[in-house]
Protein backbone atom coordinates (compact mmCIF):
# COMPACT_ATOMS: atom_id res chain seq x y z
CA UNK A 1 0.00 0.00 0.00
CA UNK A 2 0.86 3.25 0.81
CA UNK A 3 3.26 4.37 3.29
CA UNK A 4 2.05 3.98 4.76
CA UNK A 5 0.97 3.02 5.09
CA UNK A 6 4.24 1.19 4.93
CA UNK A 7 4.45 -0.84 8.25
CA UNK A 8 7.24 0.52 11.22
CA UNK A 9 8.87 -3.13 11.60
CA UNK A 10 11.56 -2.14 13.55
CA UNK A 11 10.70 -4.24 16.59
CA UNK A 12 9.72 -7.67 15.13
CA UNK A 13 13.25 -8.93 14.49
CA UNK A 14 15.56 -8.10 18.03
CA UNK A 15 18.68 -9.83 16.44
CA UNK A 16 22.19 -8.47 17.98
CA UNK A 17 24.00 -5.86 17.42
CA UNK A 18 26.16 -6.53 13.73
CA UNK A 19 30.30 -6.66 14.08
CA UNK A 20 30.20 -4.03 11.95
CA UNK A 21 30.25 -0.62 13.29
CA UNK A 22 28.25 1.06 10.75
CA UNK A 23 25.90 -1.75 10.26
CA UNK A 24 25.47 -2.04 14.53
CA UNK A 25 24.02 1.73 14.94
CA UNK A 26 22.13 1.25 11.51
CA UNK A 27 20.27 -2.08 14.00
CA UNK A 28 20.72 -0.18 16.99
CA UNK A 29 19.20 3.34 15.92
CA UNK A 30 17.11 1.83 13.07
CA UNK A 31 13.72 3.85 14.21
CA UNK A 32 16.07 7.28 14.13
CA UNK A 33 17.14 6.29 10.54
CA UNK A 34 14.10 5.45 9.32
CA UNK A 35 12.39 8.78 10.43
CA UNK A 36 15.32 10.78 8.63
CA UNK A 37 15.27 8.64 5.77
CA UNK A 38 11.31 9.28 5.78
CA UNK A 39 11.02 12.75 6.52
CA UNK A 40 14.23 13.47 5.29
CA UNK A 41 13.50 11.85 1.91
CA UNK A 42 10.43 13.44 1.41
CA UNK A 43 12.07 16.90 1.54
CA UNK A 44 14.41 15.39 -0.97
CA UNK A 45 12.10 15.08 -3.41
CA UNK A 46 9.95 17.92 -2.97
CA UNK A 47 12.81 19.73 -3.98
CA UNK A 48 13.68 17.66 -7.46
CA UNK A 49 9.46 18.03 -8.24
CA UNK A 50 10.42 21.66 -8.04
CA UNK A 51 13.28 20.89 -10.96
CA UNK A 52 11.68 18.16 -12.50
CA UNK A 53 8.11 18.64 -12.31
CA UNK A 54 5.64 16.27 -13.90
CA UNK A 55 2.69 18.37 -13.46
CA UNK A 56 3.47 22.55 -13.09
CA UNK A 57 1.36 24.53 -10.84
CA UNK A 58 1.55 28.20 -10.27
CA UNK A 59 0.85 28.17 -6.53
CA UNK A 60 2.57 26.72 -3.92
CA UNK A 61 0.01 24.52 -1.89
CA UNK A 62 1.14 24.71 1.83
CA UNK A 63 -2.18 23.83 3.35
CA UNK A 64 -1.46 20.59 1.44
CA UNK A 65 1.97 19.61 2.51
CA UNK A 66 1.50 20.92 5.87
CA UNK A 67 -1.82 18.36 6.22
CA UNK A 68 0.16 15.55 4.78
CA UNK A 69 3.26 15.94 7.68
CA UNK A 70 1.03 16.12 10.17
CA UNK A 71 -0.63 12.69 9.44
CA UNK A 72 2.97 11.15 8.14
CA UNK A 73 4.17 12.42 11.75
CA UNK A 74 0.65 11.11 13.59
CA UNK A 75 1.35 7.79 11.65
CA UNK A 76 4.92 7.43 12.28
CA UNK A 77 4.90 7.58 16.08
CA UNK A 78 2.02 5.95 16.86
CA UNK A 79 2.84 3.24 14.75
CA UNK A 80 6.34 3.06 16.55
CA UNK A 81 4.94 2.49 19.66
CA UNK A 82 2.27 0.12 18.14
CA UNK A 83 4.89 -2.14 16.81
CA UNK A 84 7.03 -1.86 20.11
CA UNK A 85 4.39 -3.25 21.81
CA UNK A 86 3.80 -6.35 19.69
CA UNK A 87 7.26 -6.89 18.56
CA UNK A 88 8.65 -7.75 22.04
CA UNK A 89 6.04 -9.46 23.24
CA UNK A 90 6.58 -13.07 23.76
CA UNK A 91 3.31 -14.38 23.50
CA UNK A 92 2.54 -13.19 20.15
CA UNK A 93 6.47 -14.47 19.17
CA UNK A 94 5.60 -18.00 20.65
CA UNK A 95 2.77 -18.31 17.84
CA UNK A 96 5.30 -18.49 15.20
CA UNK A 97 8.87 -20.29 14.40
CA UNK A 98 11.85 -20.01 15.86
CA UNK A 99 13.31 -20.77 12.19
CA UNK A 100 11.49 -18.90 10.25
CA UNK A 101 11.62 -18.82 5.86
CA UNK A 102 14.79 -16.71 5.68
CA UNK A 103 16.97 -19.47 7.43
CA UNK A 104 15.59 -22.14 5.51
CA UNK A 105 17.36 -21.09 2.29
CA UNK A 106 20.03 -18.89 0.92
CA UNK A 107 19.91 -15.37 1.73
CA UNK A 108 19.44 -14.20 -2.20
CA UNK A 109 16.80 -16.47 -2.26
CA UNK A 110 15.37 -16.08 1.20
CA UNK A 111 15.39 -11.90 0.29
CA UNK A 112 13.28 -13.05 -3.11
CA UNK A 113 10.81 -14.49 -1.59
CA UNK A 114 10.22 -11.77 1.35
CA UNK A 115 9.79 -9.41 -1.57
CA UNK A 116 7.40 -11.31 -3.42
CA UNK A 117 5.43 -12.80 0.05
CA UNK A 118 5.35 -9.05 1.42
CA UNK A 119 4.36 -7.47 -1.85
CA UNK A 120 1.83 -10.04 -2.60
CA UNK A 121 0.25 -9.83 0.28
CA UNK A 122 0.04 -5.72 -0.06
CA UNK A 123 -1.55 -6.19 -3.07
CA UNK A 124 -4.42 -7.91 -2.12
CA UNK A 125 -4.32 -5.67 1.02
CA UNK A 126 -5.25 -2.40 -1.33
CA UNK A 127 -7.71 -4.13 -2.95
CA UNK A 128 -9.57 -5.07 -0.48
CA UNK A 129 -9.72 -1.15 0.99
CA UNK A 130 -11.10 -0.75 -2.72
CA UNK A 131 -13.46 -3.27 -2.63
CA UNK A 132 -14.93 -2.77 0.99
CA UNK A 133 -17.42 -0.09 2.08
CA UNK A 134 -15.99 0.09 5.02
CA UNK A 135 -12.57 0.25 3.99
CA UNK A 136 -12.93 2.25 1.30
CA UNK A 137 -14.02 4.85 3.60
CA UNK A 138 -10.92 4.57 5.58
CA UNK A 139 -8.77 4.06 2.33
CA UNK A 140 -10.29 7.19 0.77
CA UNK A 141 -8.50 9.63 2.67
CA UNK A 142 -5.44 9.30 0.80
CA UNK A 143 -7.64 9.58 -2.44
CA UNK A 144 -8.96 13.08 -1.48
CA UNK A 145 -5.69 14.57 -2.71
CA UNK A 146 -6.17 16.38 -5.51
CA UNK A 147 -2.71 17.31 -5.75
CA UNK A 148 -0.37 14.51 -5.93
CA UNK A 149 3.03 14.60 -4.50
CA UNK A 150 5.57 12.85 -2.79
CA UNK A 151 3.89 13.71 0.39
CA UNK A 152 0.88 12.08 -0.69
CA UNK A 153 2.67 8.98 -0.05
CA UNK A 154 1.85 9.50 3.79
CA UNK A 155 -1.36 10.84 3.64
CA UNK A 156 -3.00 8.03 5.25
CA UNK A 157 -5.59 7.47 8.16
CA UNK A 158 -4.50 6.45 11.37
CA UNK A 159 -6.48 3.19 11.32
CA UNK A 160 -5.46 2.01 7.95
CA UNK A 161 -2.15 2.14 8.75
CA UNK A 162 -2.88 -0.14 12.15
CA UNK A 163 -4.59 -2.48 9.77
CA UNK A 164 -1.24 -2.70 7.70
CA UNK A 165 0.59 -3.17 10.75
CA UNK A 166 -1.35 -5.54 12.25
CA UNK A 167 -1.45 -8.15 9.15
CA UNK A 168 2.07 -7.93 8.04
CA UNK A 169 3.59 -7.87 11.42
CA UNK A 170 3.02 -12.01 11.26
CA UNK A 171 4.22 -12.27 7.93
CA UNK A 172 7.51 -10.80 8.92
CA UNK A 173 7.30 -13.20 11.98
CA UNK A 174 7.02 -15.84 9.60
CA UNK A 175 9.38 -14.72 7.27
CA UNK A 176 12.25 -14.88 9.98
CA UNK A 177 14.34 -12.08 8.18
CA UNK A 178 17.38 -11.02 10.13
CA UNK A 179 17.09 -6.94 11.42
CA UNK A 180 19.66 -5.85 9.10
CA UNK A 181 17.39 -7.26 6.25
CA UNK A 182 14.62 -6.01 7.37
CA UNK A 183 15.85 -2.36 8.06
CA UNK A 184 17.84 -2.20 4.27
CA UNK A 185 13.94 -3.80 2.59
CA UNK A 186 12.18 -1.05 5.14
CA UNK A 187 14.43 1.56 3.52
CA UNK A 188 14.13 0.69 0.16
CA UNK A 189 10.50 0.57 0.59
CA UNK A 190 9.62 3.71 1.80
CA UNK A 191 11.97 5.07 -1.14
CA UNK A 192 9.79 3.17 -3.40
CA UNK A 193 7.09 4.67 -2.40
CA UNK A 194 8.28 8.43 -1.95
CA UNK A 195 8.98 8.16 -5.75
CA UNK A 196 6.23 6.91 -6.86
CA UNK A 197 3.86 9.70 -5.25
CA UNK A 198 5.69 11.97 -6.54
CA UNK A 199 5.73 14.33 -9.37
CA UNK A 200 8.44 13.89 -10.74
CA UNK A 201 8.96 13.81 -14.87
CA UNK A 202 11.35 11.00 -15.42
CA UNK A 203 12.82 10.25 -18.94
CA UNK A 204 10.69 8.05 -21.16
CA UNK A 205 13.47 5.59 -21.76
CA UNK A 206 14.30 5.46 -18.23
CA UNK A 207 10.67 5.40 -16.83
CA UNK A 208 9.94 2.22 -19.03
CA UNK A 209 12.89 0.31 -17.78
CA UNK A 210 12.41 1.14 -14.37
CA UNK A 211 8.96 0.32 -15.17
CA UNK A 212 9.55 -3.51 -15.14
CA UNK A 213 10.85 -3.85 -11.72
CA UNK A 214 9.35 -1.01 -9.73
CA UNK A 215 6.30 1.31 -9.85
CA UNK A 216 7.17 4.51 -11.21
CA UNK A 217 5.52 7.77 -10.85
CA UNK A 218 3.56 7.66 -13.82
CA UNK A 219 2.06 4.28 -13.14
CA UNK A 220 1.14 5.13 -9.97
CA UNK A 221 -0.30 8.70 -10.76
CA UNK A 222 -2.81 6.52 -12.79
CA UNK A 223 -4.45 5.23 -9.66
CA UNK A 224 -4.85 8.43 -8.07
CA UNK A 225 -6.79 9.57 -11.51
CA UNK A 226 -10.96 10.86 -10.46
CA UNK A 227 -11.90 8.57 -12.68
CA UNK A 228 -13.23 5.16 -11.39
CA UNK A 229 -11.61 2.91 -14.38
CA UNK A 230 -8.19 4.47 -13.13
CA UNK A 231 -8.33 4.31 -9.69
CA UNK A 232 -9.60 0.06 -9.45
CA UNK A 233 -6.10 -0.13 -11.25
CA UNK A 234 -2.26 -0.06 -10.33
CA UNK A 235 -2.86 -1.39 -6.96
CA UNK A 236 1.09 -1.98 -6.89
CA UNK A 237 3.06 -0.31 -3.79
CA UNK A 238 6.71 -1.19 -4.68
CA UNK A 239 6.34 -3.72 -7.97
CA UNK A 240 4.14 -3.85 -10.38
CA UNK A 241 4.24 -7.43 -11.11
CA UNK A 242 0.80 -8.46 -9.29
CA UNK A 243 -1.18 -5.52 -11.58
CA UNK A 244 0.12 -7.45 -14.47
CA UNK A 245 -0.14 -10.96 -13.44
CA UNK A 246 -3.81 -10.67 -12.59
CA UNK A 247 -4.70 -7.72 -14.59
CA UNK A 248 -5.16 -4.94 -12.91
CA UNK A 249 -2.27 -3.06 -14.67
CA UNK A 250 -3.49 0.19 -16.79
CA UNK A 251 -1.09 2.30 -19.17
CA UNK A 252 -1.95 6.06 -19.52
CA UNK A 253 0.26 7.77 -22.01
CA UNK A 254 2.76 10.16 -20.36
CA UNK A 255 0.98 13.25 -22.01
CA UNK A 256 -2.50 12.18 -20.76
CA UNK A 257 -1.24 11.34 -17.36
CA UNK A 258 0.34 14.83 -16.66
CA UNK A 259 -3.04 16.56 -17.67
CA UNK A 260 -5.26 13.75 -15.86
CA UNK A 261 -7.89 15.16 -12.96
CA UNK A 262 -6.87 13.40 -9.51
CA UNK A 263 -8.42 12.63 -6.36
CA UNK A 264 -12.25 12.11 -6.15
CA UNK A 265 -15.14 13.59 -8.12
CA UNK A 266 -16.52 14.35 -4.40
CA UNK A 267 -14.56 15.86 -1.39
CA UNK A 268 -12.39 18.80 -3.48
CA UNK A 269 -13.18 21.39 -1.31
CA UNK A 270 -10.39 23.15 0.58
CA UNK A 271 -11.82 22.64 4.15
CA UNK A 272 -12.61 18.04 2.83
CA UNK A 273 -8.62 18.23 2.82
CA UNK A 274 -8.46 19.80 6.65
CA UNK A 275 -6.51 17.26 9.50
CA UNK A 276 -10.02 17.02 11.17
CA UNK A 277 -11.64 16.06 8.76
CA UNK A 278 -10.14 13.60 7.36
CA UNK A 279 -9.61 11.81 10.77
CA UNK A 280 -13.52 11.87 10.74
CA UNK A 281 -14.05 11.19 7.41
CA UNK A 282 -14.91 7.38 7.93
CA UNK A 283 -17.29 7.92 10.84
CA UNK A 284 -19.04 10.85 9.28
CA UNK A 285 -19.37 9.13 5.69
CA UNK A 286 -22.73 8.76 5.42
CA UNK A 287 -23.87 11.86 7.86
CA UNK A 288 -22.19 14.01 4.85
CA UNK A 289 -23.90 12.12 2.28
CA UNK A 290 -20.71 10.56 0.83
CA UNK A 291 -21.41 7.89 -2.14
CA UNK A 292 -20.61 4.34 -1.69
CA UNK A 293 -18.08 2.18 -3.40
CA UNK A 294 -16.28 3.89 -6.94
CA UNK A 295 -17.29 0.45 -8.88
CA UNK A 296 -15.72 0.47 -12.26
Amino acid sequence: MHALTQPVLNQVTLAPSHHNPLLAYLIDQQSLVLLVFTFGGMLLFMVLEQVWPRRRSGEIPIAHWLTNWFLASLNFFILFWLTLQLGQSALLRSYFPDLGVYGRFHPAVAIAIMVMVTEFVQYWMHRAFHRFGLLWRIHAVHHTDTTVDTTTSHRTHIVEAAINTLAMLPVFFVLGAPALVLVFYQLFRVFAVLLNHSNISLPEGLDRVLGKFIVTPGFHLVHHSSESTCTNSNYGTVVPWFDRVFGTAREVPNNDSASMSLGLEYLREHRDSRPDRLLLLPLMWRRWGLPGLRRD
